[in-house]
């Protein structure tokens, strides 16, 4: 686990504007001043006082999406509806993005676990959930020990396994590594279309950071990558002189990268390859917190890819 400091984290529930409740964690900003804020609340330039995120997987309600515990994950919606859906759900709701991601990444128990195996976690079987459709289970039906903080009342459910969960604010254009500043990403009516000119290139040494298979296989690099492929974090070669900080927050690099088994798997033959976390039921021991997937565009649709919706706010006047 990573330490946040200045975030205080609460479970509540929220009504949406289609008067549906949410069970979410409300991370309340407790920094003294912007500056120590935490970069999940700073949306372009603006210090928010919380931000409120799914305890559960999304769900549908009639044409409708919400954050409910034991319901099927909605899954076959592609990221343009998943995004087109939630802000349905009234000023200040947007599909997670990688930056919140990162802060459930990094509070993470050591030792959290989640459906990888088809309805229960691959390494004891008496780890299960309420069975769901194909390999999956009803958003936090399984044990304490899938939920982010191992605590059923107050944590976040299936961060681990289960689906994949679409983040925004990051993407590989071209293999070119592209980003939103902090949580840029969660500003209301920000661009995250293919052809948005709201993300930057990711910098080493003053050239583009490509992810893809080079000539020491799946590689970080600012030389040449082609075709896609996946592979244990461990067997990804960093091929940098320097490598710049934003690697690790955007949870590009992890600092136990060489001992980690977890997915990493990229396509920089794409003109646009979306972000996945987290893994599903059917990725067993390369499933993890770290599981990354840049591998499909934004319209691929199947029964192991979810997404998790947040909340913004309120600007904080100082």
């Amino acid at each position: 686990m990573k330490e946040r400091k200045y975030v205080k984290e609460t479970p509540v529930v929220i009504y949406d504007a289609n008067g549906l409740p949410n069970m979410m964690l409300k991370l309340e900003n407790t920094a003294p001043t912007k500056e120590l804020a935490d970069p999940v609340f700073l949306v372009k330039g603006v210090e928010y006082d919380s931000v409120y995120l799914s305890r559960f997987l999304n769900s549908a309600v009639n044409n409708q999406v919400v954050s409910l515990p034991f319901r099927d994950p909605l899954t076959m919606i592609n990221m343009d509806d998943a995004i087109a859906r939630i802000r349905q759900k009234g000023e200040g709701w947007h599909l997670l993005t990688n930056c919140e991601w990162q802060y459930i990444k990094d509070t993470t128990r050591p030792g959290t676990h989640g459906n990888t195996s088809c309805g229960e976690y691959h390494g004891d079987e008496t780890e299960t959930g309420i069975h769901s459709e194909y390999g999956r289970t009803e958003a936090g039906s399984g044990p304490a020990a899938w939920f982010h903080n191992g605590n059923t009342e107050t944590g976040i459910a299936d961060t681990i396994g289960n689906v994949w969960k679409i983040v925004s604010g990051i993407r590989l254009k071209r293999g070119k590594l592209e980003y939103m500043p902090n949580n840029d990403a969660a500003a209301p009516g920000a661009d995250l279309s293919e052809n948005s000119a709201e993300f930057l290139e990711v910098l080493a040494d003053g050239r583009p950071v490509k992810i893809g298979p080079g000539e020491n296989g799946m590689m970080i690099t600012t030389g040449e990558v082609e075709g896609w492929d996946c592979v244990a974090r461990d067997d990804v070669c960093v091929d940098l002189e320097t490598v710049p900080p934003i690697l690790e927050d955007l949870g590009v690099i992890t600092d136990d990268m060489n001992a980690s088994e977890e997915w990493f798997a990229a396509d920089a033959e794409l003109d646009e390859a979306i972000c996945f976390v987290g893994a599903s039921y059917s990725d067993p021991s390369n499933s993890g917190p770290s599981a990354l997937n840049l591998n499909y565009p934004r319209s691929n649709v199947t029964t192991h890819i979810g997404f998790f919706s947040a909340l913004l706010g309120k600007p904080v006047i100082r």
